[in-house]
């Protein structure tokens, strides 16, 4: 029997119905106070939500990917990495273990791994089932996850009803699939305050990658144009971006395939 596996990028999915229900729903500012009966609607609807994923994509595999909202190795690396976000809610953290339950109860299982974000997880889950021939379905809202598309992965917008696969890469960005983390190491990664190179935005990205094809290609070519002047102005930039940008796909999971199946 061939694997579908259904990753959940399990923050992604909380945060975004929290925000949904808790301020946006109610109008109300991020101070507001959340209550423990407000949780317990959020807790629901996040179940509800996954229960539809599940109906809708049928997978024989599925794991919710977690993670401690700690330092990892990618702070280490760059002190400011994800310096620009705000705080997340106390009541939020202190009820995640609420979230893991509700899961259970569908059948599926959360983890995380100390030091790796959830996206770390998920792209090493990806790698394994695909070298597995098997088919992935990355539930997420986060962009990062379009390096990992391929025939056998595709990222899905679940609260957009979304695919995106190869073709809306191509469509959306002006590039190949294959050169997603050079352009992000070129404009930047906002959303984790990853600064990329000064002065180069998606469109010089997309040119600089239509000549040169790769980052590798743009930095060992010769700074005659003023694009090229400042990426090599901002080679370390460059460099250090796409290190942060590029998911681990060699996260020690302690697990097996077998240990997620529905």
């Amino acid at each position: 029997m061939s694997i579908r596996f259904l990753a959940v990028d399990g923050f992604n999915l909380i945060r975004r119905i929290y925000e949904a229900r808790i301020h946006r729903q109610k109008h109300q500012p991020e101070s507001s106070e959340v209550t423990s009966e407000d949780m317990i609607q959020v807790v629901e609807a996040t179940k509800s939500s996954l229960a539809r994923a599940l109906k809708e994509h049928q997978p024989t595999h599925a794991a919710v990917a977690m993670e401690h909202h700690d330092k990892t190795w990618r702070h280490l690396l760059y002190p400011d990495y994800k310096a620009n976000r705000s705080e997340t809610p106390s009541m939020l953290l202190s009820s995640l273990q609420q979230f893991v339950t509700a899961f259970a109860e569908l059948g599926v299982q959360s983890f995380e791994i100390d030091s790796y974000e959830a996206d770390d997880v998920i792209a090493t889950l990806a790698t394994v089932v695909s070298v597995h021939d098997g088919e992935v379905i990355i539930l997420s809202t986060d962009k990062i996850y379009l390096q990992l598309v391929n025939d056998k992965v595709i990222v899905y917008d679940h609260f957009a009803n979304k695919r995106c696969d190869k073709a809306y890469v191509k469509e959306k960005y002006e590039i190949a699939q294959d050169q997603y983390t050079d352009y992000l190491a070129l404009v930047g990664d906002q959303s984790n305050n990853i600064k990329g190179v000064q002065g180069i935005g998606p469109k010089s990205a997309v040119t600089l990658l239509s000549e040169h094809d790769s980052l590798d290609h743009i930095l060992s070519a010769e700074p005659v144009s003023t694009m090229l002047k400042k990426v090599d102005a901002g080679r370390a930039d460059a460099l250090r971006s796409k290190q942060l940008v590029t998911l681990k796909t060699d996260v020690e999971l302690g697990q097996n395939l077998k240990s997620f199946r529905l």
